[in-house]
């Protein structure tokens, strides 16, 4: 096969262009948009109804508000590139008029950047919110903003493809798929993670890797937990997945006791996670049922369930009760948990669930929390449908990431197909129903 070589992104702002267009001021346009189709757009940014403000975008004319409320939806909807276009121009124009639109902008604009590795542009537009604008978040991405500073000198990854990416994949102790790779001379079980942010090794891992960390620390929570971590990070040279060679690979570097799940002898070391910027850069991917993990040569879905990115983790529209609701996804999670936004909206019937104290694993520790516990839950995706068993559900905020949607799919929402794909291009999510 020819060799073929792709950097992620579109081109870098012109140097200063973001600073000195977010810096201007000029009139905002007279635009015919009503002071309540504006409120119920802004309320669909806050409550993620993509659907709903795809139209109310669409209805929009051009101008300042079109640019916002367009950008802030193509970033939502993976479409980094032309998010980027839109709220570059939005920004100026609402940095006086409208300052929470223009510090929801701007958080949307910097992680657009982290999302096609574009660090500095990404620390630049953290540093103008948290200058000008944080007091009009309900909650500063320090996190993000930190990543950002300390890999603002790295290029961003590379892919050359010698041929497709065919790995063996097997279930670990835990219930969730690895597969093994040969990484700088350093064999080892990765975890295939899509509601992993980053790609993650432990401290001792990294040693093998003979990986050097950059200067800077970076403050992490848990999506489920919310439990907070200190990472450092480094940059992987060359990570090879089958006929794919990875360049410049940014990973976290957590304490090993903070990638380590559960307690005592009953606890299970994770040593190495590949995250949304390697799923990314491959594009398109498919998990088999065989125990197979694809990539390279997949055809683009067409079909298929809707999916949107909340920060750098894919969701995925679903339907439950006839309601279309929005779950992220993660293959680093054995089963699904629903959360306080799914409570609030079918409470209702609680009077049918169980309340049990259950615990929950993730990155930083393990968390014991009294919840519910639906018998059964049926969802649609796409054409599929998924019928799940004593589903775990959330009755109050965790201040973590499942808060925002109305819960996180793991492993039990696709073990019954013959295979998924997911494609980070089109955003289309698609399954293969079990062969008879």
């Amino acid at each position: 096969m020819h060799r073929r070589l792709r950097t992620f992104g579109a081109p870098c702002v012109l140097a200063g262009s973001l600073c000195a267009a977010c810096g201007a001021s000029s009139p905002t346009p007279p635009e015919k948009v009503t002071a309540v189709d504006a409120a119920a757009a802004d309320a669909d940014v806050t409550n993620y109804q993509l659907r709903a403000l795809e139209a109310r975008v669409q209805a929009m004319p051009e101008g300042t508000q079109r640019d916002y409320f367009g950008g802030v939806l193509a970033v939502r909807s993976g479409r980094f590139d032309e998010g980027i276009t839109q709220l570059t121009r939005a920004v100026p124009r609402l940095r006086e008029s409208a300052p929470t639109r223009a510090a929801l902008a701007l958080e949307a604009l910097a992680t657009a950047f982290l999302a096609i590795s574009h660090y500095g542009d990404a620390a630049q537009a953290y540093d103008d919110l948290s200058a000008h604008f944080a007091d009009h978040l309900d909650r500063f991405p320090h996190d993000d903003a930190a990543l950002a500073h300390v890999l603002s000198g790295t290029p961003p990854p590379t892919i050359a493809w010698q041929g497709p990416v065919r790995l063996k994949t097997a279930i670990n102790p835990i219930g969730l798929r690895v597969a093994e790779l040969m990484v700088n001379g350093a064999r080892e079980q990765w975890l295939l993670d899509t509601g992993a942010n980053q790609s993650l090794v432990t401290r001792s891992f990294a040693d093998r890797l003979g990986l050097k960390p950059l200067p800077g620390v970076v403050r992490v929570g848990s999506g489920l937990t919310g439990f907070q971590s200190s990472m450092q990070v480094a940059v992987l040279p060359t990570l090879t997945l089958g006929g794919a060679a990875l360049q410049h690979v940014a990973v976290g570097i957590l304490d090993d006791q903070s990638l380590r799940i559960g307690i005592g002898g009953n606890s299970y070391q994770i040593r190495a996670i590949l995250g949304y910027p390697v799923f990314r850069a491959l594009g398109a991917f498919t998990f088999t049922r065989e125990g197979e993990f694809r990539a390279g040569d997949a055809e683009r879905q067409t079909s298929g369930a809707r999916m949107y990115m909340r920060g750098l983790t894919p969701a995925i529209e679903c339907e439950v009760a006839g309601r279309p609701l929005l779950f992220t996804f993660d293959t680093g999670a054995s089963s699904t948990d629903l959360s306080v936004r799914y409570y609030e909206l079918f409470k209702h019937e609680s009077g049918a669930w169980k309340k049990e104290a259950a615990e929950s694993g993730g990155a930083g520790g393990t968390l014991t929390q009294n919840i519910y516990r639906q018998p059964t839950v049926v969802i649609k995706v796409g054409p599929a449908t998924v019928t799940l068993n004593e589903v775990s559900i959330l009755s109050a905020r965790r201040n973590a990431g499942i808060d925002i949607l109305f819960g996180n799919l793991g492993q039990d929402f696709v073990e019954g197909f013959e295979s998924f794909s997911m494609d980070l291009s089109s955003m289309i999510f698609g399954v293969a129903p079990r062969r008879q």
